[in-house]
């Protein structure tokens, strides 16, 4: 019972760290500009290709790419999905700013070549923050590393 007891006392403590965490503005993390290119680096993009973030919330963007959207963004090219490191294919996206993007993933879009994005990359179980932060990873890792952070 006494473990228990000390298990109950620690709650509180995790709710304020989560608190504080989610309270803590991002801070600009550059991306490798030798892991960008045009057209993305070379072959279908895994995770473990990818640098990892020091950032908290990219860092859990990272782990839902995995999990959800690396299928489609990491390269393939049947999807029509951009794929991740690509400037080219990321740079109009990132112009329009992360309150569309988030939208777009979170709501799901048809692009203009009637490509078609699911509701939260086709995994419902995701949360808007988890689909939020997958976007930021995304676009810090194809050239917008500063708005990513903001």
């Amino acid at each position: 019972m006494r473990g228990s007891t000390h298990k109950l006392r620690l709650w509180p403590l995790l709710g304020v760290a989560a608190f504080i965490a989610a309270a803590t503005p991002l801070r600009a993390e550059p991306f490798p500009a030798d892991l960008l290119a045009d057209k993305g680096i070379d072959g279908f993009v895994t995770v473990e290709r990818l640098p990892l973030p020091e950032d908290a919330q990219l860092l859990e963007g990272r782990a839902v790419w995995e999990e959800t959207c690396q299928n489609c963004h990491g390269g393939n090219r049947l999807t029509g999905a951009p794929k991740i490191t690509a400037t080219d294919a990321w740079a109009p996206r990132i112009e329009q700013g992360l309150a569309v993007l988030f939208d777009h993933a979170i709501n799901g879009f048809t692009g203009p070549k009637y490509t078609q994005m699911p509701p939260r990359g086709g995994n419902d179980d995701l949360s808007d923050a988890q689909v939020q932060a997958a976007v930021r990873f995304m676009v810090w890792a194809s050239g917008g590393d500063v708005l990513a952070t903001e």
